[in-house]
């Protein structure tokens, strides 16, 4: 499967309940549907909470853990 983003080696750590959660920037590396070869998305924990395949994206300023 090819894939539709990467980190960008961005990070911050954010409060979720209980305990600290280090997110990371996320970069498209291919455009699909609406989003562009390298348009910035959004923040994720681990690669898990998006998947590689399909047209789903994490933009703007929002983040994504669990």
């Amino acid at each position: 499967m090819m894939k539709k983003y990467e980190f960008t080696g961005e990070t911050k750590t954010v409060p979720l309940l209980f305990e600290n959660v280090t997110l990371h920037r996320i970069q498209a590396i291919t455009s699909f549907e609406n989003v562009v070869a390298g348009e910035l998305g959004g923040w994720i924990e681990k690669e898990e909470n998006l998947s590689q395949g399909g047209n789903a994206w994490v933009g703007g300023n929002a983040q994504v853990s669990g």
